[in-house]
């Protein structure tokens, strides 16, 4: 059952997430798993389905703990990302689509049997009801939730959960339901799946003792009264034994050993009969049956092992595998210090580990004295001068984040060359963002990829620019400043959250905040208070320039989001809100209280905004314009994004005409974005040509429309004459694979 008592609890583990503890994650996919799974097998009614939407959403829920400010909201951000993980995988139309998950271990039911004999049946009765209120009866089948909670994890009114829970419980065969929830209670708890979803966000180490520690599969400890009988025997035996020890001594203080022998005799230990006389001292034997297991890291990239290097402990040694694990058996019990080298080159160590395991990871750092598989050399200077830069700070990150993020402003170290070589080394395949900065100058980000065909004498080159400073001022809705407002990225990295350091800065008892650290280029921030709520702000910093800005956390009840153009902050040329019929023109009463983000107040009722943006100075299409759908709430803001971006789709084609040539060409773009029916339009004007290329498009579905005049128009007469305009349609799709598409039109 899924108890909302536990919430200083699950404070608790979120706070030890934060603080580079990702193994107390368990706990959370302990308690959530049901909850999860119902969500996901209303939404889906394929166990297999669901199992994988499960998967995805406490995945995914670790790297979204960031954003939640409230413990209590935990139940409703997974059942959030749940809905969303159901919806993809549904539209998803694949063969072999409803193919199980890849599991290490076999299901503990028979999935086929289950999903037809129960599941299919089940899907049958619950055909009538919403999708709301087929996850209201599967949480109280599965969770025991009351409609209290069916509310608070739902987002909805607490009598509309009463009453859907009522409806359903009343048509639904309580025999079915019943036999539905006991069949599937091995795979709704399952620890296969804990393992699983352990060591996507925290590697196979801390899956391992999250399988050890979980609770999920271990049969109830129960303690006979034989056993009982038998420990108070025992006590009251050692008792008696060392009571006769204090009155009538120990044989001047050596030691005697008891053994008991397979029938229950007590013999004794054969050490204890071999003395040789009232001088002969006994020395006690330490077992030396322990082992000692632990792993070696980059201290860069907690998940990637250092292999072949010797690890020593109590005169012992074992050598690293391909993971950075090694194993020393034969040890005494307890806590050892432990040497580690290669090649006879000794590496500073403190840490010690235990017998007991459970020990985290020794980190490394990995200089030209660990053996390493791949190596990469740059070139750093000024990008005005071209001179040299010969001392700098280098730091890498897995990945290719939006944002530097700022636990990696700690772990910048130094590098010396003359000639201005920078020189690193890595040990595994993947994506890399390095950031290099010297004095006076910002961080320079470069991204690359190591894969098989890596070339280690290819070099690149680090252009710094001049540093660039932000200073900013935070502001409540109420207009007064806020002071200990928390300034973040606006979109957080794993590594970020098990660091613990996932803030740039907090502002001052003015709502003031400088930052002089970031790179060149487009940045998003997240502010966030835990009374005013959240806000955002898009910067474009310029080297060698100061940019002051001004930040106001939207008002509950606002419609907000951001306005951009190909990332760049941007302003509306108009805004037109629809609720029925024709739109209203609404661009006076738009407010940009921050850089990027708008503010446009409202009524609480479905509504079309549609949004309209001219280019800039690079682009070729002279209008676009998106037509988004919401519900603003009253409670909270409500965020809808405008953003514009380009993409590498090409449309190209001829036009062929019946008579006279065209003067004038135009091109309307229809792409179908979203799950609501949204659209974005992008506009063309061609001029007198017959032959079209377009280049620069987002990638996507849509319908490609072309109109043509036997007379010179304007933009400005296409808005009110394309309709009589002849033209011509055709659907296009854009993808990462098919990039461009040849249309060829006949008017």
């Amino acid at each position: 059952m899924i108890a909302f008592s536990r919430t200083k609890h699950e404070a608790a583990v979120i706070r030890k997430v934060f603080k580079g503890e990702p193994e107390a994650y368990r706990y959370i996919v302990e308690q959530y798993q049901p909850m999860v799974y119902a969500v996901a097998l209303a939404h889906t009614g394929n166990i297999y389905l669901a199992d994988k939407v499960v998967v995805a959403t406490l995945k995914d829920g670790f790297d979204r703990l960031i954003s939640l400010t409230d413990p209590k909201r935990l139940g409703m951000l997974l059942c959030t990302i749940a809905q969303g993980e159901a919806e993809k995988l549904l539209i998803k139309i694949k063969q072999n689509q409803n193919k199980p998950r890849n599991r290490k271990e076999e299901a503990p039911i028979d999935m086929k049997w289950v999903q037809s004999e129960l599941i299919d049946p089940i899907n049958e009765e619950l055909g009538s009801f919403s999708v709301q209120e087929r996850k209201g009866i599967l949480l109280y089948a599965f969770c025991g939730m009351t409609a209290k909670n069916i509310a608070l994890v739902l987002k909805i009114d607490q009598k509309e959960a009463a009453e859907d829970l009522a409806r359903t419980r009343e048509n639904i065969e309580k025999a079915l339901l019943k036999e539905v929830s006991n069949a599937l209670q091995p795979e709704i708890n399952n620890k296969e799946r804990l393992v699983a979803i352990m060591t996507a966000v925290a590697g196979p180490f801390v899956a391992e003792k999250a399988a050890q520690e979980s609770q999920i599969g271990k049969p109830p400890t129960k303690i006979t009264p034989i056993v009982i009988a038998a420990s108070i025997v025992v006590v009251v035996a050692i008792g008696g034994y060392f009571g006769y020890l204090a009155l009538f001594g120990g044989n001047d203080g050596s030691q005697v050993d008891v053994a008991v022998s397979s029938e229950g005799d007590t013999v004794p230990d054969q050490a204890s009969t071999e003395s040789s006389g009232p001088d002969s001292v006994e020395i006690p034997v330490r077992n030396n049956t322990y082992t000692l297991e632990g792993r070696i890291v980059d201290q860069r990239f907690w998940k990637d092992g250092i292999a072949g290097l010797t690890v020593e402990a109590a005169g012992k040694t074992s050598e690293t595998d391909n993971y950075g694990e090694f194993v020393i058996g034969g040890v005494p019990k307890g806590d050892h210090l432990i040497k580690v080298s290669y090649d006879g080159i000794v590496f500073p160590n403190t840490r010690r580990i235990s017998t007991e395991g459970n020990n985290k990871p020794i980190t490394i750092e990995v200089t030209e004295d660990i053996p390493t598989r791949f190596k990469f050399q740059a070139r750093v200077y000024d990008h005005n001068t071209k001179d040299i830069i010969s001392k700098f700070e280098v730091t890498t990150c897995k990945n290719f984040p939006d944002m530097m993020q700022p636990y990696q402003l700690n772990l910048f170290r130094e590098q010396n060359n003359p000639e201005g070589i920078l020189r690193d080394r890595y040990l595994t395949f993947g994506d890399y963002t390095m950031y290099v900065r010297a004095h006076g100058y910002a961080p320079f980000s470069l991204q690359f990829t190591i894969d098989e065909n890596w070339d280690p004498n290819q070099e690149y080159e680090f252009p710094l620019y001049r540093s660039v400073a932000l200073e900013a001022s935070v502001y409540g809705p109420n207009g007064v400043s806020i002071a200990e407002a928390s300034v973040m990225p606006r979109v957080g990295t794993l590594d970020g959250i098990v660091t613990g350091s996932a803030e740039y800065v907090h502002t001052d008892s003015k709502g003031n905040f400088s930052l002089f650290t970031l790179p060149i280029g487009i940045q998003s921030f997240l502010i966030l208070h835990i009374t005013h709520g959240t806000g955002r702000a898009i910067v474009e910093l310029e080297p060698g320039r100061t940019t002051k800005i001004r930040i106001q956390l939207p008002d509950k009840g606002a419609l907000t989001g951001d306005i951009t153009v190909n990332k760049k902050p941007a302003k509306f040329k108009e805004v037109r809100r629809r609720v029925s019929g024709s739109g209203i023109d609404v661009t006076r009463n738009i407010e940009y209280f921050s850089p990027g983000q708008y503010e446009l107040k409202t009524t609480p009722e479905p509504v079309t905004i549609i949004g309209c943006v001219g280019p800039g100075d690079d682009d070729k299409w002279f209008e676009r314009r998106m037509e988004l759908k919401t519900e603003p709430s009253m409670d909270a803001p409500t965020w809808l994004d405008f953003n514009f971006s380009s993409g590498i789709g090409i449309i190209e084609g001829d036009v062929t005409l019946h008579g006279a040539p065209p003067r004038s060409v135009f091109v309307e773009l229809l792409y179908n974005i979203g799950q609501k029916d949204d659209k974005e339009r992008i506009l063309f004007e061609l001029g007198a040509v017959s032959t079209f290329h377009l280049e620069n498009l987002p990638l996507g579905t849509g319908t490609f429309k072309i109109y043509t005049s036997p007379r010179a128009m304007s933009q400005t007469d296409f808005a009110s004459a394309h309709a009589l305009m002849d033209h011509s349609e055709e659907d296009f799709e854009l993808t990462a694979d098919t990039s461009t598409v040849r249309l060829d039109i006949a008017l």
